[in-house]
This record gives structure tokens, sequence and C-alpha cells, in this order.
């Protein structure tokens, strides 16, 4: 069980009509005003160099661990590694000194060696276990290193736990709060300026809400003020499916997936200012059955995953028309993406799927084209066909 207090917020009131209430920064209690923003640096010297490691939990109850390094993945000594629950979700400190295992168990604290490979903290003990046995399907750690944050499977319910930012384990202090909507699969994102953290509900669409990362006192510790966003009203919207918010702190991307009466048909990539939540700038179609986001790290690129026809998607950002444009035809992917990552060079893009092998595609930029991606290599993330890998996570 976990140490410390555990403060609930009272249930979120009835999610209000998209367009009814903008909210600005200063309205949800957040910090810095000044438009751009950039990431907390990190301490640590793991991916900071010429490689990256990557992380990839298969839901048959395996840790892939790769190193990659000049456009060539690596598996590491001992990969895969046989865990002793089945994963779930997975998170990279931002500090680049521990990982968090989400399984159906609770979660477990990993620390990175220099040669990529992770050895398990808390003396081999779960490092967190929800009091209800909730299983954590989402996590997400704060630039600082000192929030491990958690969405569950089929509740309403989300926890920020004060971690060490040097061990990364719960120091004791533990405050949930509570969504208008329970999804099987929620998503979470926090933004890089660490003031806003949000969550894909499915059918319940996202909601956000403002978040301080000194904030430790009673009853909301680091919570502020929530807010809703409804499914878009045209398209056959039927569910948010994941969220992204750009380098600069300013654009959150939402995926939502479609549908009409003759079956599925192409999703849609919505974008947002994040000082004004009631309003798109835009709106985009993508490939069927949107899965997953990234928002490239150098801020110009935005890339959808999606699940039903294999593909990845692919956007400029112009930040003066404060609209997103095409990069074309959608590049060629694994079965039935579920996650896509950008290495700490911004060189590379890595994605997995659940479906068959190899379910895991390496990419570089290609020379001539800006944004377009390049298949380089694919590998396969377990031994067994198909991989059912559910999450990857790279160091920064």
């Amino acid at each position: 069980m976990r140490q410390g207090s555990k403060v609930r917020f009272l249930r979120l009131t009835q999610a209000f009509m998209l367009g009814a209430a903008v909210l600005t920064l200063g309205t949800m209690g957040l910090t810095g005003c000044s438009g751009f923003f950039t990431a907390v640096s990190t301490t640590g010297t793991i991916g900071t160099g010429t490689s990256t490691f990557a992380y990839i939990t298969n839901s048959g109850g395996t840790l892939a661990e790769y190193s990659l390094t000049s456009g060539t993945l690596a598996a590491l000594n001992g990969s895969p590694v046989t865990l002793t629950e089945t994963p779930t979700s997975i998170v990279v400190a931002p500090n680049n000194q521990f990982v968090y295992i989400g399984t159906t168990a609770g979660a477990f604290e990993y620390t990175i060696n220099s040669d990529g490979t992770l050895t398990e903290g808390n003396s081999n003990n779960i490092a967190y276990v929800n009091p209800n046995g909730f299983v954590p399907q989402s996590m997400v750690i704060d630039p600082t290193s000192s929030w491990l944050i958690i969405a569950y499977q089929s509740q309403t319910e989300l926890d920020a736990v004060q971690i060490s930012p040097t061990t990364g384990l719960p120091t004791g202090a533990v405050f949930s709060l509570t969504t208008t909507f329970a999804d099987p699969t929620p998503s979470l994102a926090i933004s890089p300026a660490n003031s806003q953290v949000f969550v894909a509900l499915g059918t319940g669409g996202v909601e956000a809400f403002g978040f301080t990362p000194t904030g430790t006192a009673a009853p909301n510790g680091p919570w502020g003020t929530a807010v809703s966003i409804k499914l878009l009203p045209t398209g056959g919207a039927t569910a948010d499916t994941a969220v992204a918010v750009d380098p600069t702190s300013k654009y959150l991307f939402i995926a939502e997936q479609n549908s009409n009466s003759s079956g599925a048909i192409a999703g849609t990539v919505r974008m947002i200012g994040t000082a004004a939540l009631g309003t798109d700038l835009d709106d985009e179609a993508v490939g069927v059955g949107p899965t997953a986001l990234l928002a490239d790290l150098s801020g110009a690129y935005l890339y959808v995953a999606n699940g039903s026809d294999g593909t990845i998607s692919g956007f400029t950002l112009n930040l003066t028309t404060q609209k997103l444009a095409s990069l074309g035809a959608a590049f060629p992917t694994e079965q039935s993406p579920v996650a896509i990552v950008e290495d700490s060079t911004k060189s590379y893009v890595m994605d997995v799927g659940d479906k068959a092998n190899p379910n895991m595609w390496l990419y570089s930029f290609d020379a001539s084209t800006l944004g377009a991606l390049d298949v380089g290599s694919t590998k396969s993330t377990a031994s067994v066909n198909p991989s059912l890998a559910n999450a990857i996570a790279v160091t920064h």
C-alpha cells in the first residue's frame, strides 16, 4: 500500500459544452503566460549524447530494451526481460535516472544503468500500489521528475504521486482527483511547461487540469482547475484516444476516432490553443482509427499513428497561421500501431504495434522532403508472434 495521505477531490460537475467556457492560463491557476516555454533541462547523461535507449512493454509479460546509436537499433544484454507481472504502461523520467513500469499489480520503479539496462529498485518490491487495486493504464512524469501521474483502466481516478527526483521512489504524498468519465484505456500528456495535464477519456472526450509542481498542500496538492473538451459534434466522432502537447506548450493535439453507419472512416486530429481550450484552431483528417500522437521535439511536425489502417499521418505546424498542413500520403508502418516516440537527438522516430512481427519500426527524417519519414529498420520486440507490444518509452 502507498505511504502517507491520499486526498480526493469532489467529483467534477457535468462537463460543460465546448465553447461555453474559454479557460485561460490565468483562470486555471497556471504559471508562465509569456507564450513560449522550454522544457526543463535534464541533469542525467543517459540519452543526451549519441545514443538513446528505448524500452517496450509487451503484454505477454516481457520488456524489450534497445540502444539507438547513429540509426542502428541493438538489443541490450538480456533483452527481452521477463517481468513478474503483466505490464500495461511505461514512462522514463525526464532526468533519465529511472523508469516506471505499470502492471496489473501496481507500478514498479527501475534505475537506468550506464549501458541502458534497468535494475529494479525499492528492494525488488512494488513502488506504488493504488489502495483500490486499480491498474495503471497511462503514466507521465513531470519535467522536474518529482511527480508520477497515473490514469487507471476503467476508473475515474487520477493520482499525482510525489516522488524523489534522485531515487524515483514515492515520498509519501499522493493527491487524487476524479474525472467525469471512466475509460478502459485513458491516455495522459503533460505540458513541457509543467503547467497542464491532459487525459483522453475515449467517448468522454478530453479533460485538462491545471498543474503546479510546487503545490504540496492539502486538499489539492499540485492540481488546479479542470475543464472538459467534448468530442467534435460533426464528423461522426466516437472517441478521443490520445493527447499531446507541442514543445512550446502552446498547442494541444487530440487524436479522435470517427465512424458512421457504413463502417470506419478517417479519424481527426484536433489542434487547440492551451490558453483557450474552448475553441479548436484546426481539425484535419488522418487515417482510420488514430491511436497515438507525436509532437515533434523541434516543434515543426506532428505525427499521428493510425491503428486501424496501419499508417502514420504527418503534418507541418505553421506557427503564423496556427494551422496544420498535411505532409501528403500517409507513411506505412506495422500492423495496429499503439505508440509513437522520437529519440533524444531529434533524428529518429520509433513506433510499436500489438499485432504481427516485426512490430517495431524505426524511421529517419528524409533529407530532401522535410518532415517525411523513411523506414530504417524493423524489429520484433518479443520472441512470440504477435509481440503484443502496448507501450514504448525512450530516454530524453
